[in-house]
């Protein structure tokens, strides 16, 4: 009897998996509808390759001394491999989880009735087998720091900072990384691949750093691919994008104006304008954050507070002086801040006037305006508001 029952059995398992070569579209009934409830493995769950684990189940339709265990194809009828057959009907057996290669699987129980020749069955839901002694790349935490500054806005240079771990079980040597940064606006894409000289260890971590300029004020999204031409047989494959995002502040830019190039007469007052103008996308701050110095040759230091200037602002002084000797005088302003602003290396400007005795020339064909950002004038038109 006992031998007649193993031949059923196996050849039910035959005869299931030759319908599926058959051509068979149709999944086996969900495991709630079946007798024999199987409680693991459970339907959607990653499981690893030759580590042991309970099969579980109940049987609640029908009593079966012994059961014959399947793994089957995604299908459910397809079998892939025998686990065990005239197994004892107890509710548990220990499973080593082998298989041919990774995939999605089913577990499949079969069983014979004691009290009539019905044949109940249980089938798990998909679930995945994986080959667990690979290693595995993923993206940590990430973040973007000023470089020089303490703000991270237009035209500053930041660092871009990913943590990058390996999950997995064997080292990974060398990995490639690919930064994608996409910019505000219709800024171009720049797309940039490294290949690290590191090797990262089972539960161990590195550290991707590249430095870029911020161009424009806005929101900026970095992706970070890991191994992106899939060179390292990993894991999971599915976890080595990540995209994070993060805002540019619009900034202020302050320039100065100076008077160049007047010839006043020894013992004439002149006056010496210093025009200050914000040609940045932010409002500067309160008082007292923005300072100009005015240097007068013969005259000396004079400080201001600049107040608050909003896009295309100006901020005019004038300063009043007379020579008692002729020759070259010196000019110069300079704007000082302990905030940030877009660029820092345009604050400084010199102009000079030449006093004249009565006999030299009282006109001068240099550019009458000097500005901090190199360039040159011959009137103030256009330039205050």
């Amino acid at each position: 009897m006992k031998y007649s029952k193993h031949i059923l059995l196996l050849s039910l398992a035959v005869a299931l998996s030759s319908f599926s070569l058959r051509g068979a579209t149709n999944v086996e009934p969900l495991n709630e509808d079946l007798p024999i409830n199987i409680t693991n493995p459970a339907a959607g769950q990653d499981y690893c390759l030759n580590e042991q684990q309970y099969i579980q189940w109940q049987t609640t339709g029908g009593v079966a001394t012994t059961v014959s265990i399947f793994l089957t194809e995604s299908n459910g009828y397809t079998i892939h491999r025998t686990i065990v057959t005239d197994a004892p009907n107890s509710g548990q057996y220990l499973w080593n989880r082998e298989a041919s290669t990774d995939g999605d699987y089913r577990i499949k129980i079969i069983g014979k009735s004691d009290a009539s020749d019905d044949i109940i069955t249980g089938l798990t839901g998909v679930f995945t087998l994986k080959d667990c002694l690979k290693p595995d790349l993923e993206s940590g935490s990430m973040k973007v720091s000023p470089r020089d500054s303490g703000v991270i806005g237009e035209n500053q240079r930041v660092v871009y900072t990913a943590e990058i771990k390996n999950t997995g079980e064997t080292p990974i040597q060398n990995p490639t990384v690919k930064m994608i940064l996409d910019r505000p606006g219709d800024e171009p894409t720049t797309e940039i691949t490294k290949t690290m000289e590191v090797t990262i260890g089972k539960n161990q971590k590195a550290t991707f750093n590249k430095g870029f300029r911020i161009d424009k004020p806005g929101t900026y999204e970095v992706t970070l691919v890991l191994d992106p031409n899939d060179a390292i047989d990993e894991i999971d494959e599915n976890n080595n994008s990540t995209s994070w995002s993060f805002n540019a502040s619009p900034l202020p830019d302050l320039i100065v104006y100076i008077d160049n190039a007047k010839r006043p007469p020894v013992g004439r007052e002149r006056e010496i304008r210093i025009v200050v103008k914000n040609i940045g996308s932010a409002e500067t701050t309160s008082y007292g954050n923005w300072n100009l110095r005015s240097y007068v040759k013969q005259k000396g230091v004079k400080n201001y507070e600049i107040p608050p200037l909003a896009p295309g602002e100006t901020f005019t002084i004038k300063r009043k002086h007379k020579w008692g000797t002729a020759g070259t005088k010196k000019v110069n302003a300079t704007i000082s801040s302990i905030r940030t602003e877009i660029k820092a290396d345009n604050n400084f400007v010199e102009g000079s006037y030449f006093v004249r005795l009565p006999h030299h020339d009282k006109y001068s064909a240099a550019p009458k305006v000097k500005c901090s950002t190199g360039e040159v004038f011959y009137s103030w038109d256009g330039i205050e508001n």
